[in-house]
């Protein structure tokens, strides 16, 4: 699985086709949550658009470092947001980055 992006879209692709896609236009709500998994844990970022859709990408998706290092430049995200996530307990609240 892939995260894909550019100034205007998001796309997560497995295997040979881009399955998902979103505009950033669209989202209206970021949050970052963790989960238990095997071997440790495994974070999650959560995108929700005008239309009730819901993307998630996870630290276990190729891609997902630039992701984080875009994602600022494309939302007013809060400083720090990169810890938060990485801070944040597993099985927690979520934590959540953007409000439209």
């Amino acid at each position: 699985m892939d995260i894909q992006f550019d100034e205007r879209t998001l796309y997560v692709k497995y295997d040979e086709g881009i399955d998902n896609t979103i505009f950033w236009a669209d989202v209206i709500h970021i949050a970052g949550y963790k989960v238990y998994a095997y071997p440790g844990e495994a974070a999650f970022l959560a995108f929700k658009t005008l239309e009730g859709e819901t993307l998630e990408v996870s630290d276990e998706m190729s891609g997902w470092l630039e992701l984080l290092g875009g994602l600022d430049k494309i939302f007013k995200l809060p400083p720090g947001w990169e810890e938060q996530l990485a801070d944040s307990e597993p099985d927690g609240e979520d934590v959540v980055f953007f409000v439209k």
